[in-house]
C-alpha cells in the first residue's frame, strides 16, 4: 500500500514537472524583413542565443522555432546589423534588420568558401547582396556592380548582349598575363575561358565569346564577396594573383515550397552618337562627302539606322525542403533585340541543387546547371566586318532607304547577287545592311556544370569536406561571307565554321578546425586541390577564286558554304599555335587563424602549387606565404556606446600568376597540305611565374548605434619576374625568346562610408560613397628595350611601357611644327605628319583613370522606394579613330562646320578644311593619322543607375507580395570631355580599353522590373 502511495506521487511529480516544461516551451514564428526594403530576406539565421537550436528564414522571410519564455532569439544575415529579441511570452516576433556594410557579427565567404566573422578579417572583404545584381538587371551581371565598390573598375565590351566585361582589382599588374580576377562560385574556381583576342588589330572582326558571368542568373545570387587584395586571394595560389570575386548561390530552405517570379523589361537606345554634318554631299568619287552644298539638308543616317532595342529577363525559383532535405530549381531566360537590326541575343538558364543530411553528421549536396546562348549579328568594333562604318560613312544625300531597301543586285558573270553599294570596292566600307544579311556572325554556347560536396562533422570541432565540379563550353562560330564581301575581297565567298571546347575538371579536400579556449581561439584549415583543364578547336575555313584546275582557283560555286564546295580547306592554326591543349595544377595549402579575447587575430596561410606548365624546367613548384593581423580596439578599451567597431587590420602576401603552355618546350605546329613547322621560339628551360607582393593596411569602423559605417585601406603590391617575349640573336635562327624580368607597382586607397538614417517608423534614408585612388609605376622592364614595349598599336597611336612610365601610357602621332611651335605645310598646302617610330611620337597621357568613386542613395517610404547611383572617374585619356575616319571622310560636324568658316586656324595657321582633315584625319585603315587630334579626357560624371518602385503587400494573400519599379540605366551624363562613352572597351585583353574604332554606342536603358513571391 505505502509502496502503491509512493508511486503515485512519484507518478503526480513527474507529470507535474512535464507540464510546467511544456508550458514553459512554445512555437515561436514570425516574419524578417528588410528595414529600409520592407522586403522579406531569405536565408536568415534565427537562433537560441547561447543554443545550437537554430533555424533559417524561407524564401518568403517566414521562420518558426521551438522556444522558451526566457530565451533570447538572435537574427543574422550577411549585409545586416545583428538583432536580438527576448521571447516572452509572444508567439509572433516579426523583425526588420538594417543594412550595415561591416556589421558586427556578419558571416563573409573567404577563399576557398571558407566562412569568417567579418570583424576578425585582416584584409580588404566587401559582400553585396543579390539585390545589387538583380534589381536593375543587366545581361552581364558583373556589370550591375558598377560605381557599387572601391577598387572594382568593370568596363563592358563594346560587343553588346552576351559579351565580356573588363574586370580589374586595384590596377593592371601583369604585362604579358592575365589581369582579370578569379570567379569563385560557391567556394569553387570557375572555368574562365575568356577570349582575349576580340580585337587583336584595327581590324576587328573577332568574335567574343562571352564570359562565365554572362551565363549566370543574377536571381540566383544570395551574395557576392569581393576579394580584392592578394592576401584575400592567397589561398588560391597562381589562378588568384588579381583577387578573387566570390559568388554564393540560393539554396532550397526547410518548410512550405515558395516560388518567386521575376520579370525585367527594358528599352534600349543609343547614348551618345557622333555629331555629322547634313549641308555638304559627296565629291566626284561618290565617297568621300567633300562635295559641293546640297539642296536640302542630309538625313542624320546613324538614327536612320539604330533602332530602339529590348530585352526581357525573366526567371522562375522553386525552393523548399524539410530540415533533412532542401531543394533549389531555377530557369532563367534573356530575349534581346539589339539597337543594331537583325541583333538578337538570347540565353536559357537551368540550375538545380540538392542538399540531404545522412545519418547525423554527414552531409551531401549536389548541383547541376546548363545554360545555352545563341546571338547573331553580335557587334564587333574595328574597320572590317563593321555595319557601323558604311552607317556613319555613307556620303551625305544619298537615297538611305535605296539602299536599304536593294542592299544587294544580281551579278550574271557569278550567277549570284553581290553587295550594293556606293562604292563596293573598299574594305573598310560597306551597305550596313548586306553585312546584317550576308556576312553574318552566328554564335551559339552550351556550358554545363555538375557537381558536389560531401561534408562530415567527426566532432563539434573538426569535420572534413570534399568537393567536386565538372565544366564543359562548347562553342560554334560562323561567319560565313557572301560573294563580293569586304571590299569585293571574297569574289566567291568565304567559309568560316569554327568549333570551341573547354573542360575543367576541380577537386579539393579540407579539414577544418575551430576551438575555443577561455580567451583564445583557433580556426584552421588544411587541405589540397587539383585542376584539370583543357582546350580543344576545330577551324574549317576555305575561300578563293572560281575553280578551272588544281593549282588555279578553289571553289566550284558561289556562298554555298560547305567543305565539299572546296577544292582544298586552308588551315587557321599560325605557327606556334596550338589546336589542343592541356594543363595541370595541383596544389596543397593551408590557413589558421588565432583568436584573443575575440578582439586581437593572427591569420596565417601558405600554399604550393605544381603546374605543369613548369614542366622542363628546374622546378615545376612555387609557393605562396601569407601573414595577416588585426585588433579590435573597441574591445580591448572602453570607447563608450557610440562606437561599435573601431578596427585595425594589415597583412603581407606572395601570391603567383601561373604561366602560359608549352613555353619550356614548345610543339611543333602542323600547317596546310600537312606542312610540319619548327617552333621559332626559344625552349625557355628558367621560366619562373610572376610574382606579386602585396601590402595591405587598413581601418574599419561603425558608430553611432551602427549608424555611420567607415573602411579605409592602403595598398601596395609589386608583381616581379614578369614574362617577356624579346627578338631572339639573328645568329640563333629563331625570332624570339622568352625572360623573366620586370616589376609593376600599384599603391592606391580605397575607401568608403555610409549613413544610414531611419527618421520614424515609415521614413528612412541610406547613403553610401565609395572611392579609390591607384598609381601604376613601372619600376623595372627588361634589358634590350631601348624604345620600350608596345602591347598595343593602333594606327599611328601606341600603348608603350617604358622604365619609369606607367602601365597604359599613350603615345601618338604628331604633325611636324617649326622652332615657334607652329605648324608646317608642304607644297601643297597640307600639314606635314611626323613619322610613327616612339622618338617621334608624343606623349598624350596615360589611359587608366586614377580615381574612380561612385554614390548611391536610398530612400523608403512606406512602401515606396527610390534609390540611384552616381559615379565617375577622374583622369584617364580616350583615343577615337571614329572621329578621325568621320573628318577625313568629310561627314563630321567638325569639316561642316570648317566648310562654313571657310578655313581652318590651327595654332595661327591657316589651312584649307579639306587639305587639313584628309591629312590629320583617317581616310583608310592601313594608314596612319595625326592621332594627337583625337585624344580626349576620361574624366565623366553620370547617373547610372535610377529606381522607383512600390510594393503591393499581400496582394495575393499574406506574405504573397508583388513588387514593380521603373528603372533606368546610364540616363545621361554629368559630364564628360570625350565625342563618345569614355568608359569603352574593345576587348579584354591588355591595352586595348579607352580606345574608340566603330564601337557600339553605350545604350541608356528605361524599363520595369517586376518580383512576385508566394
Amino acid at each position: 500500500m505505502q509502496k502503491r502511495s509512493f508511486l503515485t506521487v512519484v507518478m503526480f511529480l513527474i507529470g507535474m514537472f512535464m507540464t510546467g516544461a511544456y508550458a514553459q516551451t512554445h512555437t515561436v514564428s514570425g516574419l524578417v524583413k528588410d528595414k529600409e526594403m520592407g522586403e522579406p530576406l531569405v536565408g536568415v539565421s534565427v537562433s537560441v542565443k547561447g543554443t545550437k537550436n537554430a533555424t533559417m528564414t524561407d524564401l518568403n522571410g517566414n521562420y518558426t522555432i521551438q522556444t522558451s519564455a526566457k530565451d533570447v532569439l538572435e537574427f543574422k544575415y550577411v549585409g545586416m546589423k545583428n538583432a536580438e529579441e527576448t521571447v516572452g511570452n509572444r508567439k509572433i516576433i516579426n523583425v526588420s534588420l538594417s543594412p550595415n556594410a561591416e556589421s558586427l557579427g556578419e558571416v563573409v565567404v573567404t577563399a576557398m568558401g571558407i566562412k569568417r566573422q567579418s570583424e576578425t578579417l585582416t584584409y580588404s572583404a566587401q559582400t553585396v547582396g543579390g539585390k545589387d545584381v538583380n534589381d536593375i538587371k543587366s545581361i552581364n551581371m558583373i556589370n550591375s556592380l558598377q560605381g557599387k565598390s572601391a577598387g572594382l573598375q568593370i568596363t563592358p565590351n563594346s560587343t553588346g548582349a552576351g559579351g565580356s566585361s573588363k574586370i580589374l582589382f586595384r590596377g593592371n599588374k601583369s604585362i604579358s598575363g592575365s589581369n582579370q580576377p578569379l570567379i569563385v562560385i560557391d567556394g569553387v574556381p570557375t572555368m574562365t575561358n575568356t577570349t582575349t583576342s576580340q580585337v587583336s588589330s584595327d581590324y576587328g572582326g573577332e568574335r567574343d565569346a562571352g564570359d562565365v558571368m554572362s551565363t549566370i542568373n543574377p536571381d540566383d545570387i544570395a551574395s557576392i564577396t569581393l576579394l580584392k587584395g592578394a592576401a584575400a586571394s592567397a589561398l588560391y595560389g597562381a589562378v588568384a594573383a588579381n583577387g578573387a570575386i566570390m559568388i554564393t548561390t540560393k539554396q532550397g530552405m526547410a518548410g512550405k515550397v515558395s516560388v518567386n517570379v521575376s520579370s525585367n523589361t527594358t528599352m534600349e537606345m543609343p547614348m551618345i552618337l557622333p555629331k555629322f554634318q547634313d549641308t555638304y554631299g559627296a565629291g566626284a568619287d561618290g565617297t568621300f562627302s567633300w562635295g559641293d552644298k546640297l539642296a536640302s539638308a542630309s538625313k542624320n543616317y546613324a538614327k536612320e539606322f539604330f533602332r530602339t532595342g529590348f530585352t526581357t529577363n525573366n526567371s522562375v525559383s522553386l525552393a523548399g525542403g524539410s530540415e533533412n532535405f532542401k531543394a533549389y530549381f531555377s530557369y532563367g531566360n534573356v530575349f534581346s533585340h539589339g539597337m543594331t537590326p537583325e541583333n538578337t541575343y538570347r540565353s536559357h538558364n537551368l540550375n538545380s541543387k540538392v542538399d540531404f543530411k545522412v545519418l547525423d553528421h554527414v552531409y551531401i549536396d549536389f548541383s547541376a546547371k546548363y545554360s545555352n546562348q545563341y546571338s547573331k549579328n553580335q557587334a564587333a568594333a574595328g574597320y572590317l566586318w563593321n555595319p557601323l562604318t558604311g552607317a556613319y560613312l555613307a556620303p551625305r544625300g544619298i537615297d538611305w532607304n535605296y539602299y536599304k531597301d536593294n542592299y544587294e543586285v544580281y551579278d550574271p558573270a557569278r550567277g549570284c547577287n553581290v553587295q550594293n553599294w556606293t562604292n563596293t570596292e573598299l574594305q573598310q566600307y560597306g551597305n550596313p545592311y548586306w553585312m546584317l544579311h550576308r556576312q553574318t556572325p552566328i554564335s551559339n554556347r552550351n556550358r554545363y556544370e555538375f557537381g558536389g560536396s560531401i561534408k562530415w562533422d567527426i566532432t563539434p570541432d573538426v569535420n572534413i569536406q570534399g568537393r567536386m565540379r565538372y565544366e564543359r563550353g562548347e562553342e560554334q562560330f560562323i561567319h560565313n561571307a557572301y560573294a563580293s564581301s569586304v571590299g569585293n575581297l571574297y569574289k566567291m565567298g568565304r567559309m568560316k565554321n569554327n568549333r570551341y571546347f573547354s573542360d575543367q575538371l576541380y577537386g579539393d579536400v579540407l579539414v577544418n578546425y575551430n576551438h575555443t579556449w577561455g580567451d583564445w581561439a583557433l580556426t584552421a584549415t588544411a587541405g589540397s586541390s587539383f585542376t584539370k583543364t583543357k582546350t580543344a578547336h576545330v577551324d574549317l575555313w576555305a575561300e578563293g577564286d572560281q575553280f578551272k584546275a588544281p593549282g588555279d582557283g578553289n571553289v566550284y560555286y558561289p556562298n554555298i558554304f560547305t567543305p565539299n564546295n572546296y577544292y582544298g580547306n586552308m588551315s587557321t592554326l599560325g605557327n606556334g599555335d596550338a589546336m589542343n591543349t592541356e594543363k595541370r595544377l595541383n596544389a596543397v595549402f593551408a590557413t589558421a587563424q588565432v583568436g584573443f579575447k575575440d578582439a586581437v587575430f593572427l591569420d596565417l596561410s601558405a600554399r604550393n602549387d605544381w603546374s605543369s606548365a613548369l614542366a622542363f624546367t628546374e622546378s615545376c613548384s612555387f609557393f605562396y606565404p601569407s601573414v595577416g593581423a588585426s585588433v579590435l580596439l573597441n574591445k580591448l578599451v572602453p570607447m563608450g556606446e557610440q562606437v561599435n567597431l573601431f578596427k585595425f587590420r594589415g597583412s603581407y602576401s606572395i601570391v603567383g600568376n601561373d604561366v602560359p603552355i608549352y613555353m619550356s618546350n614548345p610543339r611543333y605546329t602542323l600547317g596546310g597540305s600537312g606542312a610540319i613547322s619548327a617552333p621559332d621560339k626559344a625552349a625557355f628551360r628558367t621560366l619562373k611565374p610572376e610574382k606579386t607582393h602585396s601590402i595591405e593596411v587598413g581601418f574599419d569602423g561603425t558608430f553611432l548605434n551602427n549608424r555611420l559605417d567607415f573602411s579605409f585601406t592602403y595598398y601596395k603590391t609589386n608583381t616581379k619576374n614578369q614574362f617577356f617575349s624579346v627578338s631572339a640573336p639573328y645568329e640563333s635562327g629563331l625570332r624570339n625568346r622568352y625572360v623573366n624580368a620586370g616589376n609593376v607597382q600599384n599603391q592606391g586607397f580605397e575607401a568608403s562610408v555610409g549613413w544610414h538614417q531611419q527618421f520614424n517608423a515609415d521614413f528612412s534614408w541610406s547613403t553610401n560613397f565609395n572611392i579609390s585612388y591607384n598609381e601604376n609605376k613601372i619600376k623595372e622592364l627588361v634589358e634590350g628595350l631601348e624604345n620600350g614595349l608596345t602591347i598595343a598599336s593602333w594606327q599611328g597611336a601606341k600603348v608603350v611601357l617604358n622604365e619609369g612610365g606607367s602601365y597604359g601610357d599613350l603615345y601618338v602621332r604628331q604633325i611636324k611644327r617649326d622652332e615657334a611651335g607652329k605648324p608646317v605645310k608642304n607644297a601643297d598646302g597640307k600639314p606635314v605628319l611626323m613619322g610613327d617610330n616612339i622618338d617621334e611620337m608624343k606623349y598624350a597621357g596615360n589611359m587608366n583613370a586614377k580615381v574612380n568613386f561612385g554614390w548611391s542613395n536610398t530612400f523608403h517610404y512606406k512602401d515606396f522606394t527610390l534609390s540611384f547611383l552616381i559615379d565617375g572617374k577622374f583622369g584617364g585619356r580616350v583615343l577615337s579613330a571614329t572621329e578621325a575616319t568621320l573628318d577625313g571622310w568629310g561627314v563630321s560636324e567638325r569639316t561642316g562646320n570648317a566648310r562654313n568658316a571657310g578655313k581652318v586656324v590651327v595654332d595661327g595657321v591657316e589651312f584649307d578644311p579639306q587639305l587639313w582633315y584628309t591629312e590629320t584625319g583617317s581616310s583608310n585603315f592601313n594608314n596612319s593619322y595625326a592621332t594627337e587630334f583625337y585624344v580626349y579626357k576620361g574624366t565623366n560624371v553620370r547617373m547610372r543607375e535610377l529606381s522607383l518602385g512600390y510594393t503591393f503587400r499581400n496582394l495575393f494573400g499574406n506574405g504573397k507580395n508583388l513588387t514593380a519599379a521603373l528603372i533606368a540605366r546610364n540616363l545621361f551624363f554629368f559630364y564628360k570631355d570625350a565625342p563618345c562613352d569614355p568608359d569603352v572597351s574593345m576587348g579584354t585583353g591588355n591595352g586595348v580599353q579607352g580606345v574608340d574604332i566603330f564601337n557600339l554606342p553605350s545604350s541608356r536603358s528605361l524599363g520595369l522590373n517586376l518580383k512576385l513571391n508566394f
